[in-house]
């Protein structure tokens, strides 16, 4: 029994030893570090805000409403400075990006960009899926993304920094989320590219894949109100061919699956707090593909495919 188990619990604590030792070398000081966070008015957004404040780091903290922003405000030393930003508009990236510059300058770096905002949009089976929630859901997770990430590019070159874009497992495989998950898909993507591709540059990408999580963003009463919103939109041909005890039975599913989600949010936290305080590029480890709230957790060797 123990020459069975003993191999096992030392591949463990080797594993152990090279996740941190994989964290190796840190910056000497997050003093002169701005980080930019989207979609901090809520969840992991404002979790990434406040944990990076307690970091040292200087904080630019993007929220959608006035709301996100005072109530952060009260949470967070004047390290964290909050602006608005609607990730689906390009003028309001732009504006975000001058308030970004009038406290780094003109020639400024930005150390780090953590794209977080994101939707789950429509829900419920793919048929009752418009084309319209797709085109909505892919411009706050894929199109925003491009958006935020290349307008803030020259500061985050001039930093040697990194980006991490905010995915999910179900960009890897699916269960049925429909617009949601084919955009992670597209986010998985673009960030493979954007590794590959600004690497030579200094310019480290990561990938976070959280599974489900306990926040507003997949409460049940959120997917109970978006599956209703859903189907009450349906053509009444495809109502009638579904039926109600279809439905009903597909929203205590889609519940209950919800229901099951993780409220340790420190395994996303920390996988940021990780990424950022990292040195350059040049010494800092592989970038990786971080999968969270799962039974597996990896860091896929990026490199080998690279």
């Amino acid at each position: 029994m123990l020459g069975t188990v003993l191999p096992v619990l030392l591949a463990i604590l080797a594993y152990r030893l090279y996740k941190w030792a994989r964290g190796l070398p840190r910056i000497s000081s997050t003093a002169d570090k701005y980080v930019l966070v989207t979609g901090c008015d809520t969840g992991f957004g404002k979790l990434h805000a406040q944990r990076l404040d307690k970091l040292g780091f200087h904080v630019f903290a993007a929220c959608l409403t006035e709301k996100g922003q005072q109530d952060l405000k009260q949470l967070c030393s004047d390290r964290v400075v909050t602006m608005a930003m609607d990730v689906t508009s390009h003028d309001s990236i732009l504006k975000a990006r001058d308030v970004v510059r009038t406290h780094v300058g003109e020639n400024g770096e930005l150390w780090g960009l953590v794209n977080n905002a994101g939707v789950l949009g429509a829900v419920g089976h793919i048929e009752w899926q418009t084309r319209e929630d797709f085109i909505n859901t892919f411009n706050v997770n894929l199109f925003g993304m491009v958006d935020v990430t290349r307008t803030f590019l020259p500061l985050l070159k001039r930093a040697r920094g990194r980006v991490v874009n905010a995915s999910s497992v179900y960009g890897r495989t699916d269960p049925g989320s429909g617009a949601y998950g084919t955009s992670k898909f597209a986010v998985e993507g673009y960030s493979d590219c954007l590794r590959r591709m600004l690497g030579p540059l200094g310019v480290s990408v990561h990938i976070l894949e959280p599974g489900t999580f306990l926040t507003g963003f997949q409460a049940p009463e959120v997917i109970d109100r978006l599956m209703h919103k859903s189907w009450d939109n349906l053509e009444p041909d495809v109502r009638s061919w579904y039926g109600e005890d279809f439905f009903e039975d597909a929203v205590r599913v889609f519940k209950e699956v919800a229901s099951l989600g993780s409220t340790n949010y420190n395994h996303v936290v920390d996988a940021v707090a990780h990424c950022l305080p990292l040195p350059d590029s040049r010494s800092s480890p592989e970038p990786v593909r971080v999968r969270l709230g799962c039974p597996v957790s990896d860091g896929s060797p990026v490199l080998a495919t690279d």
